[in-house]
């Protein structure tokens, strides 16, 4: 049987996001803390792929949204705590956090109209 190419490989992954209901939930709307702890973000939804199985939590900061494996959270409580330092995402004020959680909760809201 011929191998499939990266490209044919590629499309025949599944992919889903995962959204809660109340804001912040469980993991969604939680604020994301450094290494350094900086307040990068807070988490916008848990996006699964496979085959093969990959889990990872996309981060939404200012003006910048990334995905990071879920290997790389030490610890979820009041906030969302990180292994590493993420250089990529500025540090947030509060005023910030709430901005971000309205724009996620008004994004949710429009997939249940």
């Amino acid at each position: 049987m011929p191998k499939k190419s990266n490209k044919e490989t590629h499309a025949s992954n599944i992919m889903a996001e995962l959204y809660e209901l109340t804001m912040p939930g469980e993991l969604i709307g939680k604020e994301v803390i450094d290494a350094s702890a900086r307040k990068i973000g807070i988490v916008r939804n848990i996006k699964l792929t496979f085959p093969p199985a990959r889990i990872e939590v996309i981060i939404k900061g200012l003006d910048v949204e990334f995905p990071l494996p879920m290997e790389v959270i030490a610890n979820v409580g009041g906030v969302v705590q990180l292994k590493e330092t993420i250089k990529q995402a500025e540090e947030l004020e509060i005023r910030d956090v709430a901005r971000l959680r309205e724009e996620i909760a008004n994004e949710i809201a429009s997939y249940l109209r």
